[in-house]
């Protein structure tokens, strides 16, 4: 079964561990278009193709994007004359994007001039209903007539699928985690050190840090901030008021996160609405948290974690962590205490965390999950009356907990 898929974008580098994975699978060939992605991306691209037999890419060229016009805009991929994706025969397309991202527009164009009849599946994430600006929902709804099977990678997300007008199956399969690298760390704890809150991401509004310093500051415990952004000034003034309690530190590879995290004794998202400016910047679209992968990797690490009620985040943390309403610092203070004051709650969290990862969000389970839908899409004729009509037959894998879910 060969799977042709669409990556784009600076925040591609997780995905090389999904590629790795599928191409894992017995009878799985798999070949990635990425366009506009970072220098890291293209590196663990290049590694996986000289790795894998299985596995192939290209990076391809794109009109505009990401890096181009300061928007986070998905790139508008080419398909440069004489390409050699042009001559694939692909079982599946598989579209990572929205349906009105200006990248999903162009696969599904390529998909009818030279893969006629094969069906697509697409991978959305976005958690909030928005509201786009012309032409971009004539892109989304010629993408839902399109698209025979999607994977929103999280409840929310399937909520907007069916607001904004998709009627086909789905199957939430959320974002993975690397299980190897992600371990609980064999060394314990130091019987000194203070109990310390960590925060990984940028330094910036809607990340809600501000609240995380406030609620730490009220409890007197320790914070770890990794990575640095626009609110870099305002921690250097907490930090000047709360001497050695405060610390900053720098990161350049996702290998070196583990270690990181066991400096930790519980990891926290206080993400708050926000609003975001995309394609034109005097449009707003609203933005919660569409899933805060560093949630799943600190479970796989045994960190207990905490985050607040936004967007994806509670259906991530589940049962294995605690969550607060956003932007309420008092509550926020008051589950660090609780997980602070109470050693038995953090060890049952960091075990249920740990089961968690393993067992829900694992790669090598949502690609199983993902490769069970497209061999029965593979199956199908590819001239069926479905597509002579535009629409996309049921299709009802016997799939795990993360089966179909309508």
């Amino acid at each position: 079964m060969h799977i042709l898929t669409t990556v784009v974008g600076e925040r591609t580098g997780h995905w090389a561990d999904l590629f790795a994975a599928l191409s894992d699978l017995p009878g799985v060939t798999l070949t990635v278009l990425a366009g506009d992605v970072p220098a890291r991306t293209a590196r663990e691209l290049d590694r996986l193709s000289r790795s894998r037999s299985t596995f192939r890419h290209f990076v391809m060229p794109h009109g505009w994007g990401g890096r181009r016009t300061g928007q986070t805009v998905p790139a508008l991929l080419r398909l440069p004359r004489g390409h050699p994706a042009r001559a694939l025969r692909p079982d599946v397309v598989h579209v990572i994007g929205e349906a009105a991202d200006p990248s999903t527009w162009p696969a599904l164009r390529w998909r009818n001039r030279y893969w006629p009849g094969t069906p697509v599946t697409l991978y959305p994430a976005q958690n909030v209903v928005p509201r786009f600006p012309s032409p971009f929902p004539l892109y989304e709804r010629y993408a839902y007539q399109q698209v025979n099977h999607a994977f929103p990678a999280i409840p929310t997300a399937l909520e907007v699928l069916r607001t904004r007008g998709y009627r086909g199956p789905a199957t939430i399969v959320p974002l993975g985690v690397d299980t190897g690298l992600f371990t609980p760390s064999p060394v314990p704890r130091p019987a000194n050190r203070r109990f310390t809150a960590g925060f990984v991401g940028p330094l910036a509004p809607h990340t809600g840090v501000s609240d995380l310093l406030a609620a730490a500051e009220r409890i007197d415990c320790d914070v770890l901030l990794l990575v640095d952004g626009p609110l870099g000034a305002q921690v250097t003034l907490d930090a000047a008021r709360r001497p050695g309690r405060i610390h900053r530190q720098p990161w350049s590879s996702h290998t070196e996160l583990p270690d990181l995290l066991a400096r930790m004794d519980v990891l926290v998202v206080p993400a708050i609405e926000a609003v975001q400016r995309r394609v034109l910047p005097w449009m707003g679209l609203p933005l919660g948290e569409q899933f805060g992968r560093v949630l799943v990797e600190a479970m796989a690490c045994g960190i207990p974690v905490i985050g607040s009620d936004v967007g994806g985040i509670p259906y991530v943390v589940g049962p294995a962590g605690l969550t607060f309403p956003a932007g309420d610092v008092t509550a926020l203070a008051a589950q660090l205490a609780r997980l602070r004051d109470d050693p038995r709650l953090a060890r049952d969290l960091a075990t249920a965390g740990v089961a968690r990862a393993t067992g829900e969000f694992c790669w090598p389970r949502i690609a199983a999950s993902l490769s069970a839908v497209w061999r029965q899409l593979a199956q199908r004729p590819r001239f069926g009356l479905d597509d002579l009509l535009g629409g996309p037959r049921e299709v009802r894998p016997a799939l795990a907990r993360t089966g179909p879910v309508d």
